[in-house]
């Protein structure tokens, strides 16, 4: 049978192939420690199904405004006053149902044939399709290992040519966890203001951030080509009730409500009101769940990096770790791109769910998600250790 030509572009989600084969896995039986899916395993905050419920009961169910009722946007925008200090007078909201169908219609209405667009690498997975859907053509740009790989300006800039339409950038990052600095951030603004570029940040992890008091949101630019994307499904554990958002420039926010009403509508509206319930509650990460975040990450990359080949460092935000494992895989046998197979070993021996980082462009690493309570993650580590110095 023959398709549009676009659908050559893609292929599953490897992300969502390995979650599928997992859930597989467990209906079998197998005892799995899930260090794969970003799917946070506290549950969404009491608030929050309250609110849900009480949308059904009141019949809150029908369709609202395509950019989503005014109280769950005004809710989004205090949020950004309150917590970031940005001043929002300039900056309209519309919600989404999720942040990947936000980043989908930002591409949708940037984007077109002929066009560059900058892209971070490693990167999360739908990043490229959704440019490549829009008929632009992705040029990927790498950080230092030490930065956790995040592209500064001074990465990016030889990559623009008289083709490039625009720079997307992810902080806190998926899945090096790294975040950017005020400095930083300025400088990608400047850069972008410079060859009069769309800016897009995709700022989904921006409640797990640990070592800095602040985390520095393109929303506080000044320039007008900026887009902001956020969630509520990882600061919230909201996964399940798909609702995202755009922030940016009124007039943007305009032409995106005319791709939203012809590919969606409005978000659901049962999920409208306890988004809004989420962020009148100002309930991001307590102080507490963070340090417990902070906790987990510092165990699991020291014994990590204790394994035979591994290099992982602790990177400041997410909820992930990426390590190196090339020295792993060649201890292994394998080459030092053939992270899959490493990824496949780990879940079939050793029951321990992990990512391929040739899903995100990062050869030679896996990402593992730091989700599970301290006991799991005691265990998955023993198990990880037991299977490969079994094989070395």
């Amino acid at each position: 049978m023959n398709f549009a030509g676009r659908v050559n572009v893609l292929s599953k989600s490897e992300t969502q192939e390995i979650n599928d084969r997992a859930a597989e896995l467990k209906r079998k039986g197998r005892d799995l420690v899930d260090l794969g899916a970003g799917d946070p395993k506290f549950r969404e905050p009491k608030q929050v199904r309250s609110a849900g419920k009480e949308a059904i009961e009141d019949g809150y169910t029908c369709y609202t405004e395509v950019g989503g009722n005014p109280n769950l946007r005004g809710a989004i925008t205090e949020r950004y006053k309150k917590v970031f200090e940005v001043d929002t007078s300039n900056l309209a909201v519309m919600t989404t149902v999720g942040a990947k169908s936000a980043l989908f219609e930002i591409a949708q209405l940037l984007y077109e044939e002929g066009d560059e667009v900058i892209l971070p690498r490693p990167y999360w997975v739908s990043y490229s399709a959704q440019v490549e859907l829009a008929g632009g053509t992705p040029v990927f740009v790498m950080g230092k290992r030490d930065d956790h790989y995040l592209p500064t300006a001074a990465d990016i800039e030889p990559k623009i040519t008289p083709a490039t339409r625009g720079i997307l950038i992810n902080s806190p990052a998926n899945p090096g966890g790294g975040v950017y600095d005020e400095n930083q951030t300025r400088d990608i603004v400047d850069l972008a203001r410079k060859h009069d570029l769309f800016l897009v940040g995709d700022e989904c992890y921006d409640g797990f951030v640990y070592e800095r008091d602040r985390f520095w949101t393109l929303a506080s630019s000044d320039y007008e080509r900026v887009l902001i994307v956020g969630s509520t499904s990882k600061n919230f554990a909201m996964t399940g009730w798909r609702l995202g958002y755009i922030m940016g420039r009124t007039g943007y926010i305009d032409e995106l409500e005319k791709i939203q009403s012809h590919l969606t509508s409005s978000p659901p509206a049962i999920s409208q009101r306890a988004g809004e319930a989420a962020f009148r509650n100002e309930l991001t990460l307590s102080r507490r769940l963070r340090e417990r975040f902070k906790l987990k990450r510092d165990y699991l990359a020291k014994e990590l990096s204790e394994l035979p080949g591994v290099n992982c460092p602790s990177p400041p935000g997410s909820f992930y770790l990426f390590p190196d494992v090339r020295g792993t895989l060649t201890e292994l046998g394998y080459e030092k791109n053939e992270d899959g197979k490493l990824a496949e070993v780990l879940l079939e021996d050793a029951g321990v769910v992990t990512v391929p980082g040739s899903a995100f462009g990062g050869p030679g690493h896996i990402r593992v998600a730091y989700l599970p309570d301290e006991d799991r993650l005691r265990e998955a580590v023993g198990r990880i250790e037991g299977t490969i110095r079994s094989l070395v």
